[in-house]
């Protein structure tokens, strides 16, 4: 199970259906960027790409659940606390409306040891994108998950979800 795990408090008014998708997004790269160079440690260095916060209002108002799956191995690499980490994925998704999200701290070639190691929940392995569909009660049918990398289609791939890349599904609204 992925340590970061939140369902935001906002009334559950969205059912997964014939209509409404559970759309799940990548972070870095996908909703977020960092300084130039990196990726964004804490909340304060990352700023939403071109045409995020318009893209998920439409979705949200279309009746669309929205959630945030994301690798933040950085906490691994001692780069960001798990409060950090926590702190970014949270403030990103209520940012965007999104009522869940999840996030993996762990990496393979981490130095912190309590999360060194290779785990479920880190794409391109499906971990965060089957906890997120059971929260919600979503099929794969009714699932897509937008990203910007070829983990992120492996992960998409692996759930036996849509994927979507970020450029894509955000060329209308850039």
């Amino acid at each position: 199970m992925a340590l970061g795990r939140a369902v935001l408090n906002r009334p559950a008014s969205i059912v997964c259906g014939e209509a409404e998708l559970l759309i799940i997004f990548d972070l870095d790269g996908t909703l977020v960027i960092g300084p130039p160079g990196r990726i964004a440690n804490t909340a304060e260095e990352q700023s939403f790409l071109p045409g995020v916060l318009d893209a998920c209002e439409h979705y949200r108002g279309r009746g669309d659940t929205l959630a945030i799956a994301s690798n933040q191995g950085g906490v691994a690499l001692g780069y960001l606390t798990l409060s950090d980490a926590h702190r970014r994925v949270e403030q990103a998704a209520l940012t965007i409306g999104a009522d869940h999200f999840r996030f993996c701290p762990f990496h393979p070639e981490g130095t912190i040891p309590e999360f060194a190691k290779d785990a479920d929940c880190r794409k391109p392995k499906p971990g965060m994108l089957y906890e997120l569909m059971g929260e919600v009660g979503a099929s794969s049918e009714d699932t897509l998950f937008v990203g910007d990398s070829p983990e992120d289609e492996e992960a998409a791939e692996a759930a036996g979800v849509s994927f979507e890349w970020r450029d894509d599904f955000f060329e209308t609204w850039a």
